[in-house]
């Protein structure tokens, strides 16, 4: 499964190398893009395992039922840092880093 490691609490992947989060459905592109130096059947190997793992969230809408963890709770292991340079809409609250 290197480089990602499923982390159970949040039933999500998370890629140790790229220090984030990903969804089951966004796992080939991640690894097509952003690990290309893994071999095709590799990466293959690995979408299968992760997507085969019960309960793990597989798309965007998933995560719209993660419950944030406590302020207080300990960072994530293998999670980069929160980004704080992001601007929020007041309507919808999207967040963006590039306007």
């Amino acid at each position: 499964m290197e480089p990602f490691i499923f982390y159970e609490e949040y039933a999500l992947a998370i890629c140790k190398t790229c220090q984030f989060a990903v969804v089951s459905d966004e796992l080939a592109t991640h690894l097509r893009t952003r690990h290309r130096h893994i071999p095709p059947s590799t990466r293959s190997s690995i979408v299968k395992a992760i997507s085969s793992i019960m309960g793990i969230r597989t798309n965007q809408a998933s995560l719209a039922q993660l419950q944030y963890p406590d302020p207080s709770t300990a960072p994530i292991d293998h999670l980069a840092d929160p980004r704080t340079d992001g601007i929020r809409c007041h309507r919808c609250s999207y967040v963006c880093r590039q306007t």
